[in-house]
C-alpha cells in the first residue's frame, strides 16, 4: 500500500475528474470508482491509504461500503472519508457510526483540499509505539475543522463570486450542528446570519462579511 494512495469513489463523471486532477497535481497516487463494488473490487489490488467516498452511490451507498472496508482486517486501517453534496440532519453521525474517519461537503475547497488530505494521511501514519491506534476525529472535531474551512472560504468570495443561496445552506448546517458539537456561540452567530443571508437591506454584506469572521473565530477557537 502506497503511502499516498487514494481511491475515489464518486458516480459523478464531473466529481470525479475534479477530484482527480487536483489530487494527482499534488502527487497523490489517484484511482477511481463509479460504484461502491467497484471500489470494493480495485481496494484488494491498488490497496489505498485513503478512500474520499460519495455517500450516496447506486446500488450500496457509501456507508456499507465502508462498514466492509473497515471489517476486513487488509484494508480495516484504511482512512475513508465521507462525501455529501447534500448534508442532512444526522448523516455526519451516521458516517462516524459506519467507520468514516473524516465527513467532508462539496463543493471541496480546491485550494485546501490537497492538505486536508494531506493532515488525514499524516494522522493515520503517526507512529503510536504500544499505544492503541489514532483515534479517528470526532464528529466535533470534524464539525469544526470543516467550519473553519468553510467560512474561510465564503469570506474570501464575498465581493466577488459570492454566492448567497449556497452560503444559507451551509450556514443553516452550521446552526444544525452547533449544539451537538457543544458550541453554542456558534449557534448563536449562524442563525444571525441565516436571518441577514435572507434580508437584502442595506449593509447586509458588511454584517454578512461581520458575522462570517466572528464565526471563522469560532471555529478556529474551537480547533486549537
Amino acid at each position: 500500500m502506497s503511502s499516498n494512495a487514494v481511491l475515489i469513489v464518486d458516480d459523478t463523471p464531473v466529481n470525479l475528474k475534479l477530484v482527480r486532477v487536483l489530487l494527482s497535481r499534488q502527487g497523490f497516487d489517484v484511482r477511481t470508482a463509479n460504484t461502491a463494488e467497484e471500489a470494493l473490487e480495485l481496494a484488494q489490488t491498488f490497496r489505498p491509504a485513503l478512500v474520499l467516498a460519495d455517500i450516496q452511490l447506486p446500488g450500496m451507498d457509501g456507508l456499507e461500503m465502508t462498514r466492509r472496508l473497515k471489517a476486513a482486517p487488509e484494508t480495516r486501517d484504511t482512512v475513508v472519508l465521507a462525501l455529501t453534496a447534500f448534508a442532512m440532519k444526522g448523516d455526519e453521525e451516521k458516517a462516524f457510526e459506519a467507520g468514516c474517519d473524516g465527513y467532508i461537503t462539496k463543493p471541496i475547497d480546491t485550494r485546501t483540499f490537497p492538505d486536508l488530505i494531506r493532515k488525514y494521511l499524516a494522522k493515520a501514519k503517526a507512529p503510536q509505539g504500544n499505544s492503541a491506534p489514532p483515534a479517528p476525529l470526532t464528529a466535533p472535531q470534524s464539525f469544526l475543522a470543516e467550519g473553519m474551512e468553510q467560512s474561510g472560504r465564503l469570506i474570501a468570495s464575498l465581493g466577488s463570486n459570492f454566492n448567497p443561496a449556497e452560503a444559507l445552506a451551509v450556514v443553516r448546517r452550521w446552526a444544525g450542528m452547533a449544539a451537538p458539537a457543544g458550541r453554542p456561540e456558534i449557534g448563536q452567530y449562524a442563525r444571525e446570519l441565516e436571518t441577514v443571508l435572507q434580508q437584502n437591506g442595506r449593509g447586509s454584506m458588511v454584517r454578512t462579511r461581520e458575522l462570517l469572521v466572528r464565526l471563522a473565530r469560532a471555529f478556529a477557537e474551537g480547533t486549537a
